[in-house]
C-alpha cells in the first residue's frame, strides 16, 4: 500500500530554480534501495502533481486500457506531461520548465499532501484558490 501524504509546507525555489521536497514527504518517495522513485505531472487547477512511481504506474496502466476508438485528450495530455524527478545529493530537484511555467511558479511555493500524491502550487495561486472556500460546507461534503 502506498504511503498517504498529508500536511502543507511553504517554501521557496532557490536561485537555481531548485526545490527541496519536504523531508517528511521525501522519505515516502524513496524506493526500498534508497533510490528516488517519483515523477512530476501536470495537475488540475494549475498545480503540479508529484506521484510515487508505483502510484503513477497504476494510473498509467488504467489509462493504457483505453481502446483506440475511445482515445481521449485527457490520457494524451496526462501522459505527455509526466517527467521523472532527478534529485541532487542535497535532495533538491529542478522542476520541469514546462510544468513550472504552467503552474505560474516563480519563487514561493506550497507543497501539499493529497493522499496518494503531492501537489506543488505557486503560493499566491494556492492562496487565491482557497480564499473564498467555505470550509464547513466542504467538510460536510466529505462527511467530516
Amino acid at each position: 500500500m502506498a504511503t498517504l501524504f498529508r500536511g502543507i509546507y511553504e517554501h521557496q525555489l532557490d536561485d537555481k530554480n531548485r526545490l527541496r521536497i519536504p523531508a517528511k514527504f521525501r522519505k515516502a518517495l524513496t524506493g526500498e534501495h534508497g533510490e528516488k522513485t517519483y515523477s512530476f505531472a501536470r495537475g488540475l487547477n494549475g498545480c503540479i502533481y508529484v506521484f510515487p512511481d508505483e502510484v503513477l504506474d497504476e494510473i498509467t496502466e488504467e489509462l493504457a486500457e483505453e481502446r483506440m476508438s475511445d482515445s481521449s485528450y485527457g490520457s494524451l495530455l496526462f501522459n505527455a506531461f509526466v517527467f521523472g524527478a532527478e534529485e541532487d545529493a542535497q535532495g533538491r530537484v529542478v522542476l520541469p520548465s514546462r510544468l513550472k511555467a504552467m503552474a505560474g511558479i516563480s519563487k514561493d511555493v506550497v507543497t501539499i499532501g493529497r493522499g496518494k500524491r503531492l501537489e506543488i502550487w505557486a503560493a499566491d495561486k494556492f492562496n487565491q484558490f482557497i480564499e473564498d472556500v467555505n470550509y464547513d460546507e466542504e467538510f460536510k461534503k466529505l462527511g467530516i
